[in-house]
């Protein structure tokens, strides 16, 4: 990956999540209530030496302290901010094509064996976006079959 590319994906993702938030946010603000769910990943908590994404790492370690960051200045305010780590899923980036040419780096990586299931990550959604978990800020709920534990 060149350089041009890691900053791309960095100034991208970065850059998305905190004009969503601050946009999303004055209106949570006036209101005294939100509950603002980030999506980063694993590889924003670990690293990997299988796929070459350096600057994918990069922009999901900044969700997850841009996370931390935003929950400690909204805490009193009644916004939750909280960031769920996937792992690896199908997705329009990890279609079928890539979700098979990673399926044995998944396999030995993921202590449960396998990639995400569709439907696997919405209890955590609804978890985080309920009111009762307004206790429950800054985060980081990882979904990965175990990846992050070993």
């Amino acid at each position: 990956m060149t350089d041009e590319n890691w900053q791309h994906n960095i100034d991208l993702d970065l850059t998305a999540v905190f004009q969503c938030t601050r946009e999303f946010g004055k209106e949570m603000l006036k209101k005294k209530y939100g509950r603002i769910i980030n999506i980063a990943s694993i590889l924003g908590l670990v690293g990997n030496r299988d796929v070459p994404v350096i600057g994918y790492h990069a922009a999901k370690g900044g969700v997850v302290n841009f996370t931390r960051g935003a929950a400690a200045e909204w805490a009193e305010k009644g916004i939750t901010v909280n960031a769920i780590c996937p792992g690896f899923f199908p997705s329009e980036a990890n279609n079928d094509v890539a979700m098979e040419g990673m399926d044995a780096f998944i396999r030995r990586c993921t202590p449960m064996g396998r990639p995400g299931k569709p439907g696997e990550l919405d209890s955590t959604v609804v978890y985080l976006a309920a009111d009762e978990s307004s206790y429950v800020t800054g985060s980081i709920v990882t979904c990965d079959g175990g990846w992050t534990c070993v």
